[in-house]
């Protein structure tokens, strides 16, 4: 079956919560102590996540297999990234189906909105644990920006993608 996106509905919320939680699970035992469970509160938190942000689900059949937030220019968290960029946040794909394409179609979706939404960058930000997600971005042309402080215990780092045909960033 062939891999939809789609806008998501307030009744996709509970999936969308159950699937970041099994994506992200498996980085609960490298995490500092007590970081599972503040990383398991913050991806349970998706109704608060869709007043900011656009959230964008990956459908096979009925069933969802990912999600991703969207946040355009003037969204994104002031602390991670600049005002005039979009980013990308809490990308997660079911387990189960892996290594399908859900993520980069999800990222792919994300990049196009940024562009509709004249940003001239989009970002996002990634742990030393997410290997499989880090070598997707770069191949998808993002490149490593700079390294932002520890969370949960873990190096993090900011991950850029130019959008405009100069490849310069826009101006402040």
């Amino acid at each position: 079956m062939a891999i939809a996106i789609r806008n998501a509905l307030s009744q996709d919320f509970t999936q969308i919560e159950q699937i970041s939680v099994a994506a992200y699970q498996e980085y609960a035992r490298a995490l500092a102590p007590g970081g599972w469970e503040v990383m398991q509160g913050n991806l349970s938190q998706v109704a608060k996540r869709a007043e900011v942000a656009q959230l964008i689900v990956a459908q096979e059949d009925c069933h969802l297999v990912g999600t991703v937030a969207y946040f355009a220019p003037g969204k994104s968290d002031g602390r991670l990234f600049p005002p005039q960029w979009a980013s990308i946040r809490l990308l997660a794909v079911s387990p189960s189906h892996r290594g399908k394409g859900a993520g980069r179609l999800l990222t792919q979706e994300c990049i196009q909105r940024a562009k509709a939404d004249g940003a001239c960058e989009i970002g996002v930000h990634t742990s030393e644990l997410m290997t499989v997600a880090r070598k997707m971005y770069e191949r998808m042309g993002f490149q490593q920006d700079i390294e932002l402080p520890p969370m949960f215990g873990l190096r993090y780092w900011r991950y850029v993608l130019p959008l405009t045909k100069t490849h310069e960033p826009c101006s402040d």
